[in-house]
């Protein structure tokens, strides 16, 4: 008889979800239709627009943690990064951080204000990208079970042998990059001097550091054994520790986000709303100090943090999708050789040396901004909702968005199996950050990723051989 819980088997209240569905959706968009048309006859100000915005995406995303269990899915992390990248500054102005939420702030030292009629087409994209999101991952949603670690158990030795002979290799990588980056100029090597951040590092050190990653990833989605797997989980970190220690914090963050999402898919308990919301403070606390310790102390930094002000610094990609919108004839004809950067950002690493416009829009961002500035290596990323208005206008947001959300729902699909967790696990990093980066990343970490995994397929070929393993009987298939 099964034991998964009853939330995770059919029912006639499934029949429910579709027209519930719906009128969830619909209502959202009357909400935006009427306010865009107050907005139009003049009866709403920017300022007011904006509050309606951040009411209304954060209903969006308790109703995602309510109806998504708690957040078992990818599109509450992803509303709540688009909420902290792109309306950041907005919550700042709402709690009275921010006295102008629409002014470009980034890279200027003569800030300049949006028109009215860019500022509403700015907020009208974030309502509608937030909706188009959720619409397509809350249509017909099915809870899927926590996946059987059973058919994978068997690789988990291999693993192991794999981990901890490729974590010294990562240790040293990271140290090294620190050591360099503490000698060149801090973080702000990255952008100017990658070539040679990189090539400090011996190439087998770098070739053999690759393992550590996905062989992580898959051996925290496939163990069981808590203690084993918080060791895992321990010893990784704090190889992370030194690369966050020289500036560079979204992948680990990302990282986090994503254990996070894996945890709660292995896990039949309820989530607390509590733990999740301290996690959320402590990586904005983390990340502000990271941020201001780049160019001071990080004791100082450390003192002067203050949680409202730090979610509007990290909503500083809103100025981003603004440059978009207020200037998109200049950047429209280099849509295409931006997705193509996107589809190469994990092969290809660049910084101004080699800089060359039309090649990334961050860069273009930059450089378009303040020239002085960027060629010091001073740089901004990008925003998934300034490429998708640069390819449409609010047609494209739209319909990307939709886009996004249908791929957000095959990833909670493919969660269902612990081998599809493991692939989804290693590109939800990528795809979290889609609010602060670019549309395509994913793509290119995907691709990384089973360029790694292909050589390790092998080994466990040879392994297996070697040292065969046990396979699951047909009764343990499913517990």
């Amino acid at each position: 008889m099964s034991t998964l819980p009853l939330r995770f088997l059919r029912s006639e209240g499934v029949r429910l979800a579709a027209p519930a569905a719906a009128f969830e959706v619909l209502g959202y968009l009357c909400v935006v239709g009427v306010g865009a048309l107050c907005f139009l006859f003049g009866w709403l100000t920017p300022n007011a627009a904006a509050v309606l915005t951040v009411l209304l995406l954060s209903s969006l995303i308790v109703l995602a943690w309510k109806r998504f269990d708690q957040g078992r899915h990818p599109c509450f992390l992803f509303l709540c990064m688009l909420m902290l990248f792109q309306c950041g500054r907005l919550v700042g102005y709402c709690l009275g951080d921010v006295a102008n939420p629409f002014r470009i702030e980034l890279m200027n030292a003569t800030p300049f204000d949006v028109t009215r009629d860019e500022a509403g087409l700015v907020l009208l994209s974030i309502a509608l990208s937030a909706i188009c999101i959720y619409a397509p991952c809350r249509w017909n949603f099915q809870p899927v079970a926590p996946p059987s670690s059973a058919p994978v158990r068997r690789y988990l030795p291999y693993l192991y042998i794999l981990f901890f002979c490729s974590l010294p290799f990562q240790l040293a990588k990271n140290y090294l990059y620190l050591r360099y980056a503490q000698r060149h100029g801090g973080y702000l090597t990255f952008f100017i001097d990658y070539s040679g951040l990189a090539a400090s590092v011996p190439w087998l050190i770098r070739l053999i550091s690759l393992v550590a990653l996905p062989v992580f990833v898959a051996i925290f989605v496939f163990e069981t054994r808590k203690k084993w797997l918080w060791t895992a989980a321990i010893l990784y970190l704090a190889t992370a520790t030194l690369y966050l220690l020289t500036g560079s914090r979204m992948d680990t963050f990302g990282l986090i986000l994503a254990l996070w999402y894996v945890a709660r898919v292995k896990s039949t308990k309820r989530a607390s709303a509590l733990v999740l919301a301290l996690l959320a403070a402590g990586m904005i606390f983390l990340a502000t100090v990271i941020q201001s310790a780049r160019f001071g102390s990080a004791d100082d930094a450390a003192r002067s943090v203050n949680i409202v002000r730090s979610v509007a610094e990290q909503g500083i990609s809103l100025d981003i999708t603004e440059v978009a919108i207020k200037y998109r004839p200049l950047f429209q004809p280099y849509v295409g050789s931006y997705l193509l950067h996107d589809l190469q950002g994990k092969f290809v690493s660049s910084d101004v040396s080699n800089y060359v416009r039309g090649w990334s829009f961050g860069f273009d961002v930059s450089a378009f901004l303040n020239p002085g500035l960027f060629r010091f290596g001073f740089g901004t990323g990008g925003a998934y909702l300034a490429d998708t208005y640069l390819m449409g206008g609010l047609y494209g947001v739209a319909a990307l968005s939709l886009i996004i959300g249908v791929g957000l729902r095959l990833l909670y699909t493919y969660s269902a199996s612990s081998l599809g967790l493991f692939v989804v696990a290693a590109v939800l990093p990528d795809v979290l950050m889609m609010p602060r980066g670019g549309l395509l990343v994913w793509t290119s970490a995907l691709l990384k990723t089973a360029i790694v995994v292909f050589p390790l397929i092998v080994g466990w070929w040879i392994f297996d051989f070697l040292i065969p393993c046990r396979r699951p009987l047909a009764s343990e298939a499913r517990p």
